[in-house]
């Protein structure tokens, strides 16, 4: 019997073809900068990938990141707008939303808008599908987002 497929994840796509590009055991500061190339930043569930694949710890990595002046562990935006892209969320609009996100800030995922106001990405599942779909802004969940709503919060978080 086989394990179940992992679901896919932007992110970590994003990140193993980043990693590809490298060879086992290779410069963790170069790979560093590729997945923030690919994502904006270096998150957190990049730093243990970059760690297997260069050969050292994930405290190396985390280490390497936050003494370079170039790497950051957050994304550089004012706001972060995450929005979940998990079965029920994407069901109940979050597919949308995403959309709307991409459309209204005129940016691809995983970047920010040209005065670091909002960096938006997708997120697989925060685990709360009772409300979905949900996003998350500023680590804070909103929950039932309708695309109206979304448009609005938006609006608001560009001219904070």
């Amino acid at each position: 019997m086989t394990a179940p497929a992992e679901p896919r994840n932007l992110e970590r796509d994003r990140t193993r073809r980043a990693l590809a590009r490298f060879d086992r055991g290779g410069e963790a500061r170069d790979m560093a900068a590729a997945v923030q190339s690919a994502l904006g930043y270096v998150p957190e569930a990049a730093i243990e990938r970059v760690a297997v694949h260069a050969g050292v710890s994930p405290d190396a990595v985390r280490s390497i990141v936050e003494s370079d002046a170039v790497l950051r562990l957050t994304p550089s935006a004012r706001h972060r707008v995450t929005i979940c892209t998990g079965r029920t969320c994407a069901r109940r609009g979050g597919a949308r939303l995403v959309k709307l996100a991409r459309r209204t800030l005129g940016i691809p995922l995983f970047t920010s808008t040209d005065d670091e106001a909002i960096h938006i990405e997708p997120f697989r599942c925060f685990g709360e599908c009772a409300m979905a779909p949900n996003v998350h802004i500023d680590g804070g969940t909103r929950g039932a987002m309708t695309e109206s709503r979304f448009r609005l919060l938006l609006g608001v978080l560009v001219r904070r």
